[in-house]
């Protein structure tokens, strides 16, 4: 019988191998009875095969967990990068520093916001008129069943025309109000029942704000019932609603000077500011309308890029970590990826700025963020606010200048975080062929095996085998031997 082949390990797998059946793929079952030897040749097989395989098995086991821990390890340090490296998105240029900030006196007049192209001033405001849309409201009819009659009505909101059909179907005081509704809605046209003492008017109501947006009602076709809804001021012989709001601008006036709007919502007014009205005021009253840069803002983007980068502080500390008392080591204890990461952070938060070195600020622990001992930053709020206050250009080329701390930094944390080039995209490609190439190990063994198997319990049949013909062979020597006379022999018939 040949010897037992062997197999060696090369790289890991993320499960046990599975041993192969004992029938071998392109032959018959091969059927181990032991009836020759009396042997248990399947259970003999089995262990051998297993003897073989449990250690490379093992092994790929134990790689494939090394590997997709890390997998996982590396995940977790990458989120805590992206979220640091979003939040460097405002600080890394000068666009959050120039935001600028609206603010109006009387906040029940209105509200206003700016934009960078704001400039910072002072004005008063005050409000004369709101832009309104149309109104127009029916004569009275019996009830909302009421037939009306048949036709199309055109509903012309500026110049933007919406032509609703009236049939027999929908003839009614009710049946028209949701007709309108149908075609209407989409162009802030609207219709609704309104009950009075005197029965029931239909209500016709437009969105749309501003003088140019009249609304015009016209009919045509159908039975000619439609009549009474029809509304042109140029033609009063077929008006007959009434109108009881008219579209109208708004009119502020800035510092005196008068500026109309069709929106309520004014953005013409001053460059890179909104103004959002909500009531007039009294004749000759004004409200102060403020525009200055919005400090708050860039305050607290700065608030959330050491939150985020505590939060990185954290994530790098467990991963790193050593526990002395159990001897168990993070999964990142050493790594060289993540040694290099923080090295390269640490140099761009601490080193100071070549070109700020002559000036207020270089570093940021100029305007009072600071290094803590477990790896962490630390906030003087005061500090910083006082910084922003009184050097709030130097602070702004701090973060966002030439060489700045936002700049460099989130240059640091792209060259990590780049989808196919960046350092975190490569190394999970590495590891992620690595189990392949565990896997493809893994399938080859099983192959070998199978093989293994298949020559093992062929051996060991054709000894089971060999051994079931001596002793038949043996019995029939037996047997004739047993047969053969000679003299002096015991109860042997004389041939």
């Amino acid at each position: 019988m040949s010897s037992v082949p062997s197999t060696s390990a090369t790289s890991g797998s993320s499960a046990a191998t599975t041993l192969p059946s004992t029938s071998a793929a392109g032959q018959g079952v091969i059927t181990a009875t032991g009836l020759g030897s009396g042997l248990d040749i399947n259970s003999i097989v089995t262990s051998l095969v297993n003897a073989e395989s449990a250690g490379p098995t093992a092994l790929y086991n134990q790689q494939t967990t090394q590997i997709q821990t890390r997998v996982s390890s590396y995940g977790q340090l990458q989120s805590a990068v992206s979220a640091l490296q979003a939040s460097l998105a405002t600080l890394s240029t000068t666009t959050q520093f120039q935001n600028n900030a609206a603010s109006v006196g009387d906040t029940t007049i209105a509200s206003a916001t700016a934009n960078s192209t704001a400039v910072a001033s002072n004005y008063s405001l005050e409000v004369d008129q709101l832009a309104t849309g149309a109104q127009l409201t029916s004569t009275h009819y019996a009830t909302a069943a009421t037939a009306v009659g048949t036709g199309t009505l055109t509903i012309k909101v500026g110049v933007t025309a919406i032509p609703v059909t009236i049939t027999t179907a929908n003839n009614t005081l009710a049946g028209i109000a949701s007709a309108i509704n149908q075609a209407g809605t989409a162009y802030g046209v609207n219709a609704s029942l309104l009950t009075a003492n005197d029965g029931v008017h239909l209500v016709l109501s437009s969105a749309t704000t501003g003088a140019v947006n009249a609304v015009t009602v016209s009919q045509s076709g159908g039975d000619g019932g439609l009549a009474p809804l029809a509304y042109d001021p140029a033609n009063t012989t077929t008006t007959q609603l009434t109108q009881t709001q008219g579209a109208q601008d708004a009119q502020i006036k800035l510092n005196g000077y008068q500026y109309n709007s069709a929106s309520n919502n004014v953005t013409g007014a001053l460059t890179g500011v909104t103004i959002s009205l909500k009531a007039t005021t009294a004749t000759g009253v004004t409200t102060p309308l403020s525009i200055a840069t919005d400090q708050s803002s860039a305050q607290t983007a700065v608030q959330t890029f050491v939150s985020s980068y505590n939060t990185l502080a954290a994530a790098v500390k467990q991963l790193t970590s050593y526990d002395t008392s159990t001897s168990t080591a993070g999964p990142l204890l050493g790594d060289a990826l993540t040694n290099g990461l923080v090295n390269q952070i640490q140099k761009a938060i601490n080193t100071s700025v070549p070109s700020l070195r002559t000036g207020p600020f270089s570093t940021l622990a100029e305007i009072g963020i600071v290094a803590n001992p477990d790896g962490s930053l630390g906030l003087d709020q005061s500090k910083l606010s006082a910084a922003f206050t009184n050097n709030y250009a130097a602070v702004t080329q701090l973060f966002a200048g030439t060489g700045g701390v936002a700049t460099t930094l989130n240059n640091v944390l792209n060259s990590y975080t780049q989808p196919v080039t960046g350092v975190f995209a490569q190394q999970n490609d590495s590891l992620q062929k690595s189990l392949t190439n565990i896997q493809t190990e893994q399938s080859a063994l099983a192959t070998r095996l199978a093989a293994m198997q298949t020559t093992l319990l062929a051996q060991y049949n054709a000894m089971d085998a060999l051994v079931s013909q001596l002793k038949n062979t043996g019995t029939q020597v037996q047997a004739e031997l047993g047969s053969i006379y000679y003299p002096g022999k015991a109860s042997t018939a004389v041939p």
